[in-house]
């Protein structure tokens, strides 16, 4: 006889009080927390003489202090609270809330004060009542003009002379076999652009013709120097001719060609290594298209940033203060930080495919490669523009510092995430699927115990994500962890916790266990064929684990109570008067409890028993504490309640019979019906489908009545509960086959009917 137990643990009664428990002790904190924001600190008064009665909140609890009800501290003890606060121990939320407000209120205030236009506008309104700076401004622009700009043609003069040899490099560069082909080049960026796979060039490049072609790119970058060295030249000569009239002009012009030569060196740098427009000279390599960009790209910085010292150089000359300067320099980093950001946007498609590594890649580390390449464009937003407003806000050392805190949450991430994918293998080890996993031993345990894995998963996923977020805070300068080892309250608090999650562990475990005792002791009944006794426990089975789980649930109920520091003798004490007025107000219940309770230990029914109580008849379908679920012939469930049953006919009890009453005529011989009616039973016996059902032969009473219509023959056949029903049908049926076959007559009513014809 199968046994339904429930699989999953949620769905039983009493496997409820967990949340109950998470509840009430969130909200014991949280109104010992309101409480306390809401009234203040008030000095202990002299301790009252001890009373009889105990305390509602045990003295020295969590609970205690959230809510001031802590004993009188000592006059001596005015160290300081490691929150900086002492109406609320444990308040390290609040303390880095208050922390974070004020830094990005410092940060804030010192980006406005940096961005204020007034400096720049009080220089340039001096120029209309200084007339030496409106005259070296004067000098400064035609210092430009007849220094700066001769040199910028001769640098254009001699790069235009160098045009051929530097294309011969490129020329000789290039191997008998093409090692790059342009349309290759532009249709695999074309692809990777439209989401394919990215073809890159070939790389059967031997070294020698690595080698060769890193001689003649660093020819051709000579070459590229040379104009520089003619514009650097032709500068300094015209400078010392005297051009430049004054200090301001010799300072500005000199500033801006350093500068220039600095950014055009960088440009050249950059076109050797990606060398846009000659693919054999490409030291990395990569598409065409993709090299053109990147220069591109480095040209805007490059220029942004010439721009913007060389306007903040000559502003300096011409009498900026500092704090003008420092404002325009803000104003042309943050076009510099834009424009790096609008690279990393344009980019994020193609760098994130990179960072992902192949499509299809498995593993721990293809997976974290996967998250990086879809998120990794964010992180580089939030960094360049943070370390703006870092710079903004005045921060010292800001690269260092935004580099850090990147660095503290990208640890903290990086572990946080082994830890997750630790934690799930794990538990897929610890909590095995009964379902797909093949080598379990105990299928009913592994399924109750699988049931636990989605609670079990949240909270080590919460915990690993607290973790992680203390472990940032910790990088941060915050010392999270310093603050809770130190606090009291927080100790006391947490040890609580410990022990409720200890508790709460402990309870499950007991009803974990009892579920499967009781399981087991039925299936060891079924195995000794002692079918009674086990259709007895499955029947009582509910009530048991209702009992049971109601025991455990109030024992950890109470014990979670004293942890958090509720004093449970007075509830025990209030439980006990509500319990006296709910039983006066329910006696009807309480009947019905009573009532069902003996007749369940008088094992009167059972589930799956036929029966006939309180005017009604079915089958057995439920037992509760309280009501009997009886489903009737036509399929209707009847709920009876125990105190309406005063008389219980169970007809599947033990064993049954099956009446048989058989009419023959009265020319038949009362012998030979006995004896076909006994070879009916015999045949019947030795089929094995209704040989399981019968226990007897049939047992004929003999000649019981002279009816109406001929001789009446009974009997019964002894068969197993419930089963009489089917037996006489089939009884019956082979009756009426055998005797057609015997020539045995079954009497019945005939009626005739005879018109009668009108005579003439």
């Amino acid at each position: 006889m199968p046994v339904d137990f429930p699989a999953n643990p949620t769905s039983l009664p009493g496997m409820r009080f967990a949340p109950v428990l998470t509840f009430l002790l969130a909200l014991s904190l949280g109104s010992g927390a309101l409480a306390q924001s809401h009234s203040p600190v008030a000095v202990p008064a002299a301790p009252a003489p001890a009373k009889s009665s105990a305390p509602a909140i045990i003295p020295g609890s969590p609970l205690a202090a959230l809510t001031s009800a802590a004993p009188a501290a000592t006059a001596d003890n005015t160290g300081a609270t490691p929150f900086g606060t002492d109406t609320l121990g444990f308040s390290i939320a609040s303390a880095i809330g208050s922390e974070a407000q004020q830094t990005f209120g410092d940060v804030a205030g010192a980006v406005r004060r940096s961005t204020r236009f007034t400096p720049v506008l009080l220089w340039l309104e001096s120029f209309a009542t200084t007339p030496q700076r409106l005259a070296n401004a004067g000098a400064i622009g035609l210092g430009l003009l007849f220094a700066l700009l001769p040199s910028l043609a001769l640098e254009a003069a001699i790069r235009l002379f160098l045009r051929r040899p530097a294309a011969l490099c490129a020329q000789y560069a290039q191997p008998r076999t093409a090692e790059f082909l342009p349309d290759q080049d532009e249709q695999g960026l074309a692809d990777a652009e439209a989401g394919e796979l990215e073809k890159r060039p070939s790389r059967g490049v031997s070294a020698l013709a690595w080698v060769r072609r890193l001689a003649f790119a660093l020819l051709r970058f000579i070459l590229a120097l040379l104009p520089l060295v003619g514009f650097a030249v032709a500068l300094q000569l015209l400078i010392s001719d005297g051009v430049l009239n004054g200090r301001p002009a010799h300072l500005a012009v000199t500033g801006i060609g350093n500068i220039y030569l600095a950014c055009r060196l960088a440009q050249e740098v950059l076109r050797l290594l990606v060398a846009p427009s000659v693919p054999p000279l490409r030291l990395i390599t990569m598409p065409g298209l993709r090299a053109q960009a990147i220069m591109r790209r480095g040209f805007l910085l490059l220029a942004t940033g010439f721009v913007g010292y060389s306007l903040i150089a000559v502003a300096e000359i011409l009498g900026l203060t500092q704090d003008g300067a420092d404002v325009l320099g803000r104003l042309f980093a943050l076009v510099l930080h834009l424009e790096v950001a609008v690279s990393i946007w344009q980019s994020r498609h193609l760098v994130g495919r990179w960072l992902a590594g192949p499509p299809g890649a498995e593993g721990v580390f293809a997976g974290m490669r996967q998250r990086l390449g879809g998120i990794w464009h964010y992180l580089a937003l939030f960094y360049v523009l943070a370390l703006w407003v870092a710079l903004a806000g005045g921060v010292q050392n800001a690269f260092i510092v935004l580099l850090r805190a990147v660095l503290v949450v990208a640890a903290a991430l990086l572990l946080g995430r082994l830890a997750w994918l630790g934690s799930a293998l794990l538990l897929e080890r610890a909590f095995p699927n009964p379902v797909t996993s093949r080598h379990v031993r105990h299928p009913l345990l592994a399924a109750r115990v699988h049931a636990y894995h989605p609670l079990i998963r949240a909270l080590i996923h919460g915990f690993i994500g607290v973790l992680a977020l203390l472990f940032i805070f910790q990088g941060w300068g915050m010392n999270p962890f310093g603050y809770l080892l130190a606090d009291p309250l927080s100790r006391n608090l947490l040890g609580a916790l410990v022990s409720i999650i200890v508790t709460i562990a402990v309870s499950l475990t007991l009803w974990e266990a009892a579920n499967i005792l009781l399981h087991g002791h039925v299936e060891r009944l079924l195995a000794q064929d002692r079918t009674r006794q086990s259709a007895r426990l499955r029947t009582l089975a509910p009530m048991l684990r209702a009992t049971i789980g109601t025991i455990i649930f109030l024992v950890a109920f109470f014990i979670c109570l004293t942890e958090i520091g509720v004093n449970a003798t007075g509830l025990l004490a209030v439980s006990g008067v509500a319990g006296i007025a709910v039983g006066f107000g329910s006696q009807k219940l309480v009947q019905d409890v009573i009532t069902g309770l003996f007749l369940l230990l008088e094992d009167a029914m059972q589930v799956g028993d036929n029966v006939s109580l309180g005017g009604m008849s079915g089958t057995v379908e439920r037992l509760s504490i309280r009501t009997i679920r009886l489903r009737g012939s036509d399929g209707s469930v009847n709920i009876i309640p125990f105190s309406s049953v005063t008389t219980v006919t169970n007809m599947t009890r033990d064993f049954s019979y099956a009446q048989i009453s058989v009419t023959v005529g009265y020319r038949e011989d009362i012998e030979r019906v006995f004896t076909v009616l006994r070879d009916i039973s015999k045949a019947m016996r030795a089929d094995k489908k209704w040989g399981a059902m019968i226990r007897d032969d049939l047992q004929i009473f003999g000649l019981d009545e002279f009816g109406q219509l001929g001789l009446v023959i009974t009997g019964q056949i002894r068969t197993g509960p419930g089963q009489h029903w089917a037996v006489r049908r089939e009884f019956y049926a082979r009756v009426l086959n055998r005797f057609a076959e015997e020539g045995i007559e079954i009497p019945y009513n005939r009626q005739a009917l005879l018109g009668l014809s009108s005579q003439p």
